[in-house]
């Protein structure tokens, strides 16, 4: 990729609804080229979803937690299974170090969680180790400042 794709793709994680002619007048790229651009990276992978980033406290959902999780091989398949299918659970994301999943999950109060808890434990993990998240500090922000695209090349 050329550097003027980091660039564009860098004003696209900043701000998704940005109109084509906003970013035309910011990249100089004609607006055609972007529209390409954009289709080329959602075909390729590159761009997977457009999104937003919510605060999920001023919408009650108080509780927010990373748990990692250390399975037998034989239950793998039946915990991704449970944890895809959990509305609760926001990410799923596979590791190492002694660990097989690290998840995150959003809960409105204690009650939602325990429950959540007591349906984990049916898949009999190994270890697990909960981690609440008190605050996002910084959240999504790889390649959405100028400064972050000469890191890449």
């Amino acid at each position: 990729m050329k550097e003027k794709d980091y660039s564009v793709i860098g004003y696209f994680r900043a701000n998704a609804r940005m109109s084509l002619t906003k970013l035309s007048k910011a990249t100089k790229i004609p607006v055609s080229t972007l529209f390409d651009k954009l289709r080329d990276f959602e075909n390729r992978k590159i761009i997977q979803r457009h999104t937003a980033i919510i605060d999920f406290k001023k919408l009650g959902y108080d509780i927010k937690l990373q748990i990692l999780l250390a399975v037998d091989k034989d239950k793998k398949e039946t915990l991704q299974k449970f944890l895809s299918r959990h509305p609760r659970v926001n990410t799923i994301l596979r590791i190492n170090n002694g660990y097989d999943y690290m998840i995150e999950a959003i809960f409105k109060n204690m009650e939602e969680l325990d429950e959540f808890t007591k349906n984990l434990e049916e898949h009999e993990p190994k270890d697990k180790k909960e981690l609440y998240i008190m605050e996002d500090i910084k959240r999504e922000e790889f390649l959405t400042h100028k400064e972050n695209l000469g890191i890449i090349r």
